[in-house]
Formats: C-alpha cells, structure tokens, sequence
C-alpha cells in the first residue's frame, strides 16, 4: 500500500509542478477561492448554532467573546444572521469562480500542449482533473490549517486524532497486504473505506472529547464546539483528498497524453483484464482446471490436454479439455468456458437459459462454478465440427428452425417478462418521431411511411402480443457454430438470448420469408402453441424485429424502406382481409 501511495504522490507532484510552471495564476486562484469556499461554508453552518446558543439565553452568555457583553442582543443576532447568509452568498460565489478557473486553466494547458483531439470529452476530463488537483492540494492546506488551529485551541484533541490516524493507517497497511476484501475495496474504492473510518474516528473523538469534560481539565465550551466542527470538516477533508488523488491517478494516462508535451495516449491495462489474463497462464491455468475437471468427471483423472478453442467472445476464454487416466487413456471430454468478470452478467443469462435444458440446439451445459472469482461453465463435449463460412448462412437457416419448435419454460418465460421490455414496448413514439425526422430531411413519400406505421402501430402491437414467444440467440458469429456427426447444429454462445414473438430473428429478404413460412408449416406439427399462428403475423415479426436493429445501428434509410413492407404485410393477414370486406 505504501508503494502505492508513494507513487501517486509522486505522479501529482509531477503533474503540479507541470499545472504551476503553465498556469501559476489560475492554479493558485483555485487554491485559494476553494480554501474561501470550505472557510466560508464552515461559518455559514457553524453562525446558525451561535445563534440558538444566543436566543436560548437571556443575555449573552458568557462563554462568547468578550467584546460582545456589550453588543444589544437583538442587534447581535441579526448580525450574526446575517454573516450566516453572507458566508454561504460568498460560498456559491467562490464555487462558481473554481468552475470559471478550472475551465479556463484547462484550456490553457490543453493550447499550449498542442496536441489534436485525442478521445471524446478531453475539454471535460482536463478540466475536472486540474480542479481535482487544485481541490486536493487545497484540502491539505486546509487540512494543515485545521491541525495549527487545533494546536492552539485544543492540544490534546489533536493528539488523540494523531493517534486515531496513525492506528488506522497501521490497520490498512496490514489489511492491505492480506488481500482480502478490505484490499479489494481499499484498491478499488479507497475514499468510500476512508469515509468509514473517519465516521468511526469522529465518534471515538468525540467520546475522548466526552470523557475529557467529565474527568479531566477541559477547554472552554465554546472552544469544544468548534473543535468539533473543525475535527467533522477535517475528516471529511481527508476522505475528499484521498477520492480525489484516487480519481486524478486513474485518469493518469489520459491527463498525462494530454498536459504532457512528451508522452502520448496510451491505453492502461485494465485491472479485470490483468487479472483474466494472468489467470489463464501456465501453471495457474493447470491447477484450477484439474480441480475443475476432478470435481465432475465420473472417472478419475490423472492429466489434462488443454487447447485454445476459438468462439470469438470478447472477454470469454473458451478450451477444449481432454482428461486422460493413469495409463494415458481418454476417458473425459469437455468444453470449458471462463467469463471476465465485466461479462459475469452474459454467464448468469446463458446459465439461465441452458441449464438442465436438452431442447435446446446447443452443447449439454453439465455444471457451472466459480473459480478465482470468475464464472465458468462446463459443457459436454459432442463430436463436432466447425462450420466453415461458406455453409454458414445454411447453418444459421438450420438453428432458427430448430429453434421454432422449441417451446420455452413458463417459468423462464414468466421471469423474462418481468425483466427485459417486448418488441411491442421497445418500438414506441420516440423511436417513430426520430424515424420522422430523418424522412422529412430524405423525402415526403418517407414521412407517409412513417405516419402509416404510427396509425398502424396499435394493430401492429396486437398482432405481435398475441404470437407465441421463441427463444432469439443474436450471437450468431462464425466460431459459434458447430455440426454432429448426425447433421445436427450446435451453438456455443447463448450469453445473449432473448424471447420474442415468433418470426423475430429471421432474415428478411423475399426468398427468406418464404422459407420462415414453410418451416412454420412443418413447425406447426411439433409445436402446439403454433397451431392458430398466422404466417403474416410471423412475418410482421421478422420485419418489426429488422426494423428494430436497423434503427440502433442508425441505418435510418435501410429501416424506412423497410416501412412499406411491414404495411403490406399488415394489410395481408386474414384479419385485414375480413375488416376491407
């Protein structure tokens, strides 16, 4: 921890010392208006507790200064009234001046690096980082302020604090280099840890402070109570100072391309991407694999051939694994799936979805675990091949029929609902009134498209409630799809399915709805729920779900001209039919 420490001091007084020599002016303004601003908030809360002190006396009580025995009591509340209200007008002032400087001295620092644009909101990153750096140094002087004040109003207070630092900072180097979660949470969150400690401290002080007026010589009360304040505002000093030293280090490489004539952007190596990847080298990557493979293999297992098996998810390691016995015989054969954590919630959705389920055109998912903190499931190994790209789209015709015979659980379906919006719900005025806008730029015949599907949209939104739901896996890529020795397809990716109504998922070319209304047909006679589905409603289904991909990749054109289709379609069903005649 010390190391760490170290280092980020020494990488904010090399980035002070470059903000001082480029913009001396602007930094030491926001020094000391944010030192005004923490002075004047203090008085602006601490006035307010001197005047109830003064109106629940009859006169002026003895503890106030001298020099106020003299003062008219009513003249000297509403004065002090007054300087409240003064002290906070001056407090918002002094934070609009810290926001005018750290804009304007960002600027001037990002001018005289000359540097082009580097990555999106620079302007913001630059200017929340030098007054981050400008608050942090602030809060120290602020900080060693409080501490002389203390000295001189209450010495043995400040040594009690003293004390109560120095034990916690002991007790967080050493939970530190245990690695447990206090590490975890000190490495990742150090200011919400300090936050902790300092509310603790301040009751431990506070008690000192009680147990200081009962037994031994204290201070006067008066000089207790802004004690207090000061030891309240100091702590909470310390834990802005360690947030904001914590935000200006992670930001170091972005802050330093930018202010820094002779380094450029970099990208750091994130902590969960360290972490994964360390986890997947020799030897560490054998130990936990046979430990993995031991716990549900049925026979015993002596060695593991391990192999890199390309499924192409980002963050996602996948391996071949081959257990062999004493005598080098095979007797085990999986496929192992490790997940990063930033991809732990695609792990808990595809194990949500596989788990104990054998419809499903996919390798048999037997357990899942955790290991290192990663999850990880393990899937029976079926002899299979990967599909080459040119029977690619053949393979992908083949799993959206598959899966239209597949009815899913009431249970997954019921948990679905209550969690991820329909298409019905997700296509809505918004989206529409966007779609509008770009046809009344492209041309008036678009306009009519859109205003047709929006007259349409309640029709539309009951056909599409009223279809059967189906199991969609989007993650249709290359790597992903496998073939039996029997012809059967295998999908190896399931981290984002959703339901949606049949049809949704399909190609939309002339040719493809076609095929989507023969595969229903022979769809219908092993799944009972597709019996009194209509093809057009089908259909509505695959356009309205194309429609809805083409907007997110703001494919504006592709999905207005889609439109007129979706209208035909609409036009098409049996129901229309009957409402014309």
């Amino acid at each position: 921890m010390l190391k760490q420490i170290l280092a980020t001091m020494r990488w904010s007084f090399s980035i002070g010392n470059k903000f001082f020599r480029v913009v001396p002016g602007a930094t030491l303004a926001i020094v000391l208006a944010t030192l005004v601003s923490q002075l004047s908030v203090l008085l602006a809360f601490l006035l307010p507790l001197k005047i109830l002190m003064l109106l629940g006396s009859t006169g002026i009580p003895r503890y106030f200064p001298a020099a106020f025995s003299s003062v008219n009591r009513e003249f000297l509340v509403l004065t002090l009234s007054l300087s409240a209200v003064g002290f906070y007008i001056l407090f918002i002032m002094a934070e609009k001046v810290i926001s005018f400087l750290s804009k304007r001295g960002a600027d001037l620092l990002l001018e005289r690096s000359k540097k082009i644009a580097l990555f999106e909101n620079q302007e913001e990153i630059a200017s929340r980082g030098y007054q981050r750096y400008a608050r942090s140094l602030a809060g120290s002087v602020f900080l060693f302020l409080v501490a002389f004040v203390m000295a001189w109003l209450y010495p043995e207070l400040l040594m009690a604090l003293a004390v109560y630092i120095s034990a916690a900072f002991v007790f967080f180097a050493i939970a530190f280099s245990k690695q447990g979660k206090l590490a975890a949470a000190l490495n990742e969150a150090p200011g919400h840890v300090v936050s902790t400690a300092t509310s603790i401290g301040f009751l431990l002080i506070f008690g000192f402070m009680v147990s200081h007026f009962l037994l031994g010589d204290p201070p006067g009360l008066l000089i207790a109570i802004i004690s207090l304040i000061l030891m309240r505002q100091g702590f909470s000093r310390i834990t802005g100072l360690v947030s904001d030293l914590k935000g200006l280090y992670s930001q170091r490489f972005k802050l330093n391309a930018l202010f820094f004539h002779g380094h450029v952007l970099v990208n750091e190596s994130k902590k969960h991407e360290t972490n994964f990847w360390s986890f997947l080298k020799p030897p560490q990557r054998d130990e936990w694999m046979i430990q993995l493979i031991r716990k549900i293999a049925p026979r015993p297992i002596a060695n593991l051939n391990i192999r890199w098996w390309q499924l192409g998810g980002q963050d996602v390691a996948t391996f071949r694994v081959m257990g062999f016995d004493d005598e080098g015989l095979k007797n085990a054969e999986y496929l192992v799936k490790l997940f990063n954590t930033n991809r732990s919630s695609l792990a808990k959705h595809e194990a949500t979805l596989l788990l104990g389920s054998t419809v499903l055109p996919a390798f048999p998912l037997i357990d899942i675990d955790q290991v290192g903190g990663f999850h990880c499931h393990i899937f029976e190994w079926l002899p299979a091949n990967k599909i080459s790209q040119k029977r690619l789209k053949a393979a992908r015709r083949q799993m959206l029929r598959d899966l239209l015979v597949v009815e899913p659980d009431e249970k997954l379906v019921s948990q679905f609902k209550r969690s991820r919006p329909p298409i019905w719900q997700r296509i809505d005025s918004r989206m529409l009134d966007r779609l509008c806008t770009v046809a009344e730029i492209l041309d008036s015949e678009y306009v009519s498209y859109v205003e047709g599907l929006r007259n349409k949209q309640p029709v539309i939104n009951k056909r599409l409630s009223d279809l059967p739901l189906n199991i969609v896996n989007p993650e249709s890529g290359p790597d992903a799809f496998h073939r039996t020795d029997q012809g059967e397809i295998l999908v190896a990716h399931w981290g984002r399915w959703t339901l949606e109504p049949v049809g949704a998922g399909w190609p939309t070319q002339p040719e493809d709805l076609v095929r989507l209304s023969n595969s229903l047909k022979e769809a219908i006679e092993k799944r009972q729920a597709l019996c009194d589905v209509h093809v057009e409603d089908v259909s509505i289904a695959a356009l309205m779900y194309a429609l809805e991909k083409l907007y997110i990749r703001q494919d504006f054109i592709g999905a207005l001209r889609l439109i007129p289709r979706i209208l035909q379609c609409l036009e098409a069903t049996p129901e229309a039919s009957k409402a014309s005649a």
